[in-house]
């Protein structure tokens, strides 16, 4: 005995499923993009062999998700405004992409606020003064997350 099944497939209610703001993919999406998102506030905050780089937190309580359309296609973006982010990510001076030390452009010396007050007098008091840095160590907090949006 021969049994025949029919399928109507509803062509809007499939579309509407991929590219809808509110359909299935465009949550998936966004659910990848919060994993994203949780993975890179927590490779600010070291461990792993990364450095820390949190001294405030407004770094780390800046990174955020957006979901977007890019080509009538949900995806998520995750990132954020800080204008110093890139520098934190990409490192600075022999670390960074210009790989030289960091020297002064008008004067003679850089001058730092100190972690230890009291040693010098005067002008540079609970200063820190050098004629150069090495910089700073990339940390590629959110190239690195982009791994938590595979499960």
């Amino acid at each position: 005995m021969a049994t025949f099944i029919r399928h109507n497939i509803n062509q809007r209610e499939v579309y509407a499923l991929l590219h809808s703001p509110t359909g299935a993919v465009a949550k998936d999406m966004l659910r990848r993009g919060i994993r994203v998102q949780s993975q890179a506030k927590r490779n600010l905050a070291g461990g792993a062999g990364k450095p820390r780089r949190i001294r405030t937190g407004m770094l780390r309580n800046d990174i955020s998700v957006r979901l977007v359309v890019v080509r009538g296609v949900p995806a998520a973006r995750v990132g954020t405004g800080k204008s110093y982010a890139r520098f934190v990510h990409d490192g600075t001076g022999i670390y960074g992409p210009h790989h030289r030390r960091i020297t002064p452009k008008r004067g003679k010396v850089l001058v730092f606020p100190s972690k230890v007050y009291g040693r010098k007098r005067g002008k540079y008091a609970g200063k820190v003064v050098v004629r150069s840095v090495k910089g700073m160590r990339p940390n590629a907090f959110l190239a690195d997350a982009l791994i938590a949006a595979k499960y």
